[in-house]
């Protein structure tokens, strides 16, 4: 008993040592689905974009839910579309057996209700494996959410640093204005103009800090996470423009359509319906899933492309910005250029490097957008 009782000790120690999404959350999988190094990387209290899956499938609360919700249905063995179907037809022959003749108001609500639950028997298109191609898509789903979050969470940095950078400029203005109004040179109107500039450009800083702080937040609870926790949030990785260049459209478009949860999905319904005018239904449903898919994989493709421009025009007006701000040290170096007047070039700069930053993170995300759209997530229209 004392030998149990200093395990159990020591793995609550453990449990309570960990900083990670495991501190918050048991996982999904069973231990031996991952390898020790695998699960060290999941449970240390560093987010990496390359980790978003894994943290979703161990430690999102919907995927758990799903999981556990897909297990109790096998444990019911409800697991064909023909025993949903009967199902149905029990409770049918139930309300049919209630049919007395006594009171024919009554008869004739039971009779009703008998003959909607045959119809549902004769439409039931659900089964296990529809059940689990519906939750493997919200899983899908809540790891694009989450990629989608954290390239947002560095956009929002970048442009807080931009911001930050302006008031300080704009300081340096109203700094300026306050002195030359002593000269007589400006008047009262333009101090309290620099000045609103000032406190909108803080007002600015401030809303941003807290919009950081919301999508922290929101990946923290995603990810397993407590909503207050501070894990180290790792950059993004780099564009892989060799991946960009390889891109084939056609070749895409066809994988998804094979991968895509929504096509499959309807298609699995389809196979299950009885009644010809589900059938049909679902058919017209099918085309237009195709449709709008070849048509959402043509867009995220064109989005790529555009991304790609407006990134190498980001990055050609920063080297030629690089330039001028070569410069500009330069003549402040040796008192050629006044503060203020430098300050605006270093604004002009740190924008255009801000640019540059924020402009490779919408490519990585239109390229991720189409990778998804690849692996099954291209918008298919309704189900």
């Amino acid at each position: 008993m004392r030998k149990w009782k200093q395990i159990c000790a020591c793995c609550l120690t453990a449990v309570l040592t960990v900083s990670g999404p495991a501190a918050t959350a048991w996982a999904v999988s069973p231990e031996f689905a991952r390898t020790p190094e695998e699960w060290a990387r999941l449970r240390d209290n560093v987010m990496e974009y390359d980790e978003l899956a894994g943290l979703i499938r161990e430690y999102n609360v919907t995927v758990r839910k799903n999981q556990l919700d897909i297990s109790d249905k096998k444990k019911d063995d409800l697991i064909t579309s023909d025993q949903y179907a009967q199902n149905y037809r029990d409770a049918a022959a139930e309300k049919w057996s209630e049919v007395t003749g006594d009171d024919a108001v009554a008869d004739a609500g039971t009779a009703m209700a008998a003959r909607n639950a045959e119809v549902s028997a004769d439409n039931n298109v659900e089964d296990l494996q529809v059940y689990q191609l519906t939750y493997d898509q919200q899983e899908a789903n809540l790891v694009a959410t989450a990629q989608s979050s954290m390239i947002a969470y560095f956009q929002q940095n970048y442009e807080l640093e931009g911001a930050k950078d302006s008031l300080e400029l704009l300081k340096a203005v109203y700094d300026s204005t306050v002195l030359r109004q002593s000269a007589g040179m400006a008047t009262q109107v333009d101090v309290l103009t620099a000045l609103e500039a000032v406190q909108n450009a803080q007002a600015g800083i401030d809303k941003l800090t807290a919009s950081i702080d919301q999508t922290r937040q929101t990946l923290c609870v995603m990810l397993g996470w407590k909503y207050n926790d501070m894990p180290d949030i790792r950059q993004i990785p780099a564009v892989d423009m060799e991946r960009i260049a390889a891109m084939n459209l056609e070749q895409d478009k066809a994988a998804a359509l094979e991968n895509n949860y929504t096509l499959k999905i309807n298609k699995r319904k389809q196979g299950n319906s009885i009644s010809g005018v589900t059938i049909e239904s679902l058919g017209r449903t099918i085309e237009s899933n195709v449709q709008n898919i070849n048509a959402n994989m043509v867009k995220n493709y064109q989005t790529v492309l555009q991304a790609k421009a407006a990134y190498e025009q980001a990055a050609a007006e920063f080297e030629l910005e690089s330039k001028n701000m070569g410069t500009a040290q330069r003549k402040f170096d040796i008192g050629m250029m006044s503060r203020l007047d430098y300050l605006k070039q270093k604004n002009t700069y740190n924008s255009k490097s801000t640019g540059i930053k924020t402009a490779e993170l919408a490519l990585f995300q239109a390229v991720q957008t189409y990778e998804n759209g690849v692996k099954g997530l291209a918008l298919a229209g309704g189900m």
